[in-house]
């Protein structure tokens, strides 16, 4: 038998494995559980109440062992007990820390409800009530974190979702805190600004749907991660690290191009930009700042885009600032690719990409008027609507496209190109024209992946006799999954 971190399965089920187990789960310094209700459930699955789960796990640790993980995935567990399992974790000296809380509300005193907290706190979202910040119906609902908890020395990384951010007033002892990942906090002004500005040794910052993050200073000098999920109330952002590698912000366009400030934009290898907004309503000029963001970051060697309503959306604006990516291998665009403009967007982007490696397209369903969205929700699901049947217009001229196409000439594909990959691939006309004329185009290219739509699964070995007929290099190696 192997003991590791797993999520555990209640005590008896354990203690029941043989005599020689019984007392085994009291020497692993872990509590990792998740709250059945938010797993589907299995037949042979008994009713266990989380809250004595979890204080049974806790409290069987034998004493010289310390509790150095405490992981719990709950549903409005007693707040009494929630808070004494953190305190507990953290008085025995906890490194991890990750407690992901949901709720659940009454409704008439007697019918008990889902909560509605989990809508995306974007403007840009499906419902027509989308807003930047937490409705009166869910203000005052999150627990408030154990003041304790903030002054645990020992821990290293501390992941919350769904709480209210209380902190200790005598000050914050969280010195050699490396991970932090806030989702969805509601906070005092100015408190998420204390504790990050508290958090010296910081490696790994994450911040998503926290609508106080209005100007955010990060002064760690070991910073080499940082994402911002639609945190849309942020003005600022200033990132004192020379060391940052990774950066990842997901929101709307950015007002303007001090939006980032980075100690050292050369530094970066790995951008991610996933603009929520629908930009067919903004003018060029208004993308500036994102594309003078996205040219400062010269040493680029990753670069992900994810625009709307059309993939590689303002494709000339992206294509200038590519052009100064002299190190950039692996461009991934995503997006709605079932217009002729979009195949040509994404065409011209690539092109402009001298010295591309690899190419990862992942198409999305087209971006539909909110009163067409129905209700969810799902706090986990934040993909485009799958267009239903075929979206492919009737008047669109495909032999113009594919000579417009064709004509251009796309330096990469002949010269460094070794790795397309393609997802929800459909079938569609603008499908088949782009990865005919990438298969048609690409003299080195190495590897040809696609996965296809669930309806094409059954076609699998026809679709890919087709793309070998289409190779310009004999030894690409095609792949459908």
């Amino acid at each position: 038998m192997e003991i590791s971190p797993t999520p555990q399965r209640p005590p008896e089920r354990l203690t029941a494995l043989s005599h020689r187990w019984r007392r085994v789960s009291a020497s692993v310094p872990t509590v990792d559980l998740v709250d059945p209700k938010l797993r589907p459930r299995r037949w042979d699955d008994k009713p266990v109440c989380f809250d004595q789960q979890v204080t049974s796990a806790i409290l069987s640790k034998a004493p010289a062992t310390p509790i150095r993980v405490l992981r719990i995935h709950g549903i409005s567990p007693l707040r009494d007990l929630l808070n004494q399992w953190i305190i507990i974790a953290a008085s025995s000296g906890a490194e991890e820390v990750d407690v992901y809380l949901r709720y659940w509300t009454e409704w008439w005193g007697y019918t008990r409800f889902p909560d509605y907290s989990h809508r995306r706190l974007c403007p840009f979202g499906r419902s027509r009530n989308a807003s930047a910040d937490f409705g009166d119906d869910v203000r005052g609902m999150y627990n408030k974190t154990p003041r304790q908890l903030f002054r645990c020395s020992t821990l290293r990384r501390l992941c919350l979702t769904s709480w209210t951010l209380d902190l200790p007033r005598d000050g914050i002892g969280i010195t050699l805190l490396e991970t932090l990942c806030l989702r969805r906090i509601m906070a005092p002004d100015g408190a998420l600004q204390q504790l990050l500005s508290s958090c010296p040794r910081l490696v790994d910052l994450t911040l998503e749907e926290c609508p106080t993050a209005t100007e955010v200073t990060v002064v760690s000098a070991h910073l080499r991660s940082f994402a911002m999920v639609c945190c849309h109330n942020a003005r600022r952002v200033v990132l004192h690290t020379r060391r940052l590698r990774s950066l990842q912000y997901r929101g709307g366009l950015p007002r303007d191009s001090s939006f980032f400030s980075i100690a050292d934009y050369d530094a970066l290898a790995a951008v991610t930009i996933d603009i929520c907004e629908d930009l067919s309503s903004r003018v060029k000029h208004e993308a500036a700042p994102l594309t003078k963001l996205i040219g400062r970051f010269t040493k680029l060697t990753y670069l992900s885009l994810a625009l709307r309503p059309s993939m590689a959306y303002f494709s000339s604006d992206f294509a200038a600032v590519a052009r100064s990516l002299h190190h950039l291998r692996h461009l991934v665009l995503k997006g709605y690719l079932g217009a002729d403009h979009a195949v040509r967007s994404v065409a011209i982007l690539v092109g402009n990409t001298k010295n591309l490696e690899m190419l990862t397209l992942l198409p999305q369903g087209p971006t539909l008027p909110k009163h067409k969205y129905c209700y969810s929700d799902d706090d986990e699901s934040d993909s485009e609507v799958e267009p239903a049947g075929n979206c492919v217009g009737d008047s669109v001229d495909y032999s113009a496209l594919t000579k417009s196409l064709w004509r251009m000439n796309v330096t990469c594909l002949g010269r460094s190109l070794k790795q397309i990959n393609i997802a929800k691939y459909s079938g569609h006309a603008f499908d088949r024209i782009l990865a005919r004329f990438l298969l048609s185009k690409a003299a080195v290219l190495q590897e040809f992946s696609v996965t296809l739509s669930i309806e094409l699964s059954p076609q699998k070995e026809e679709i890919a006799h087709e793309f070998r007929s289409w190779r310009f290099n004999r030894r690409t190696t095609i792949t459908c999954i």
